[in-house]
């Protein structure tokens, strides 16, 4: 028997990897849900294992696919070499979410495709989370004993710039027909990097301290997640009054009493909200008119138009394009 050629091996990868993603697609369609918290909470109980030092080197998993089908793929232990923009600190371990638009696109580089996660919207990594090289830092490096001072001087001094006067009259003209009981801030990112307090994501949490402030909120109810966190990220944290949650918890927390503030986060949290809640008010990320296609999937563009107003917040470089969605009453 002659050998197979190379090419009809690709050709037949790539016919296979095509119909996993129209299978994929057509269930989407159909209104298979991509996340549920039932999924997140199980992917997380995993989480904990790893976590616990249970799995250092690595393990077996069980992962139910959105198509229902149960899979065992592979965690890899962590690479111990360190590249040099590195970001060391956070999340030893961590859970990669998926979008539907990531689950639906037929990768080019199809060598690389992994079968076994074909339909899995989340599974768990030992991740290598490096520093944009594009990054500018204002400040020189600091000590950490600096850390609370240098964030508190620069949230004061956002609070006199116009700025932070226009998201103030933009909160205080929202009217709501419903209670909001907590804020829930995910993936603004770590306040220090390169030994630098960094003003974006500084800003960024104090908008959460802001929200609580404007809309009544109990301190005990005010909450961030995102596994980049370091010891000094938790620290300042602390010292803000913030709470921070462990991956998954704040998806799990998220209700139709949360308000949500998520700025260019890595998971696809707009993807898991329409699958999973309605958050009384969102604050994220809105599409520009030179983006091209959204991240995410058409159920998030129905849930934006037929459930939420859609209200502009004021530009600022270090809130990105956002939007504010407030909840329409029922």
């Amino acid at each position: 028997m002659e050998p197979r050629n190379e090419l009809h091996d690709d050709d037949d990868k790539r016919s296979r990897v095509t119909s996993i993603c129209e299978d994929i697609q057509a269930m989407y369609d159909a209104g298979t849900p991509i996340f549920t918290k039932d999924s997140i909470r199980r992917v997380g109980e995993e989480l904990r294992h790893f976590q616990n030092g249970e799995r250092d080197n690595g393990a077996k998993i069980t992962l139910k696919g959105i198509n229902g089908v149960d899979y065992e793929p592979f965690v890899e232990p962590p690479i111990p070499e360190r590249r040099e923009n590195e970001h060391v600190g956070g999340a030893k371990w961590m859970i990669v979410y998926n979008s539907i638009r990531y689950l639906t696109t037929c990768r080019d580089n199809i060598e690389f495709f992994d079968f076994e996660k074909a339909y899995l919207p989340m599974w768990i990594c030992a991740p290598i989370i490096e520093v944009g090289p594009g990054l500018e830092f204002k400040n020189p490096p600091n000590p950490p004993e600096e850390d609370f001072s240098l964030y508190q001087a620069l949230v004061e001094q956002w609070k006199t710039s116009q700025h932070f006067e226009q998201v103030q009259e933009l909160l205080a003209s929202v009217e709501i027909p419903f209670a909001v009981t907590k804020v829930i801030g995910l993936g603004l990112g770590p306040l220090v990097l390169k030994s630098r307090v960094f003003e974006c994501c500084v800003l960024q949490h104090a908008l959460v301290s802001v929200l609580r402030q404007t809309f009544s909120i109990s301190s005990s109810s005010v909450y961030v997640q995102d596994p980049a966190y370091t010891q000094r990220d938790r620290n300042i944290i602390h010292s803000t009054g913030l709470t921070v949650l462990e991956d998954p918890q704040g998806f799990l927390d998220l209700d139709e009493y949360s308000i949500l503030l998520t700025i260019s986060p890595n998971p696809p949290i707009e993807d898991i909200v329409a699958d999973t809640c309605r958050p009384g008010i969102i604050i994220w990320n809105g599409l520009r008119p030179d983006s091209g296609p959204p991240r995410y999937g058409s159920r998030v563009t129905k849930m934006i138009e037929n459930e939420y107003f859609t209200v502009p917040f004021p530009k600022h470089e270090s809130f990105r394009n956002l939007v504010m969605l407030v909840r329409k009453s029922t």
